[in-house]
């Protein structure tokens, strides 16, 4: 084999080399969304780029979120502060409500990524626990659904006027976030991962 021929071939198995490499890249990073895109994102940064959705309730940002208890369709008892060291979301929706059927399939995903230890999902609707319940099993509803007449609230729970508005919790009970309108999975991710 002369030099040209081997120096050729040697080229080849360099291109490939990084190829392969590049390759094996870009699956780590799509296997790993939440890392490569969300570390290090500020609030801000996710609130600037936000396309379908408010910010709510701005006045409670920081703020320790008051405390309640709710029982869910299936009869569990949930009280906020038992949450402590985990992130909640408490989302309030309605099943007629065409932005808030939009977002049932980020909360099941966000759920499925999520361990119960990391992250609750409280979903709390106006309507009577029987429709819940026939509506959560048709849809596969993997969360605490929560009837409101069930739930006895305070400000700014109490307050809320539109929905969807999702209410971000940090593992301290702090209020981090009170988004009025369609969250998407990417965005919710990013807001739990978000740093102040």
């Amino acid at each position: 084999m002369d030099k040209r021929t081997k120096m050729w071939r040697i080229g080849w198995i360099m291109v490939g080399a990084v190829a392969v490499g590049m390759v094996g890249a870009f699956a780590i990073m799509r296997d790993n969304p939440t890392e490569s895109k969300n570390a290090g994102t500020s609030l801000d940064d996710v609130i600037e780029a936000r396309k379908t959705w408010n910010v709510a309730f701005a006045g409670w940002s920081g703020k320790a979120a008051p405390d309640f208890t709710v029982s869910d369709i299936e009869g569990v008892r949930h009280r906020l502060s038992d949450y402590r060291g985990r992130d909640v979301l408490v989302v309030f929706w309605a099943t007629w409500c065409p932005a808030c059927k939009m977002e049932i399939p980020h909360l099941i995903e966000l759920r499925d990524m999520f361990e119960e230890e990391e992250l609750a999902i409280l979903a709390i609707s106006n309507e009577t626990a029987e429709h819940l319940r026939q509506f959560a099993a048709s849809a596969a509803i993997n969360y605490s659904v929560v009837p409101l007449d069930a739930a006895r609230q305070s400000s700014p729970f109490t307050d809320v006027r539109s929905i969807p508005t999702t209410f971000f919790i940090d593992r301290n009970g702090i209020i981090k976030l009170a988004a009025e309108g369609l969250v998407s999975l990417e965005e919710s991710k990013a807001i739990l991962h978000a740093e102040r």
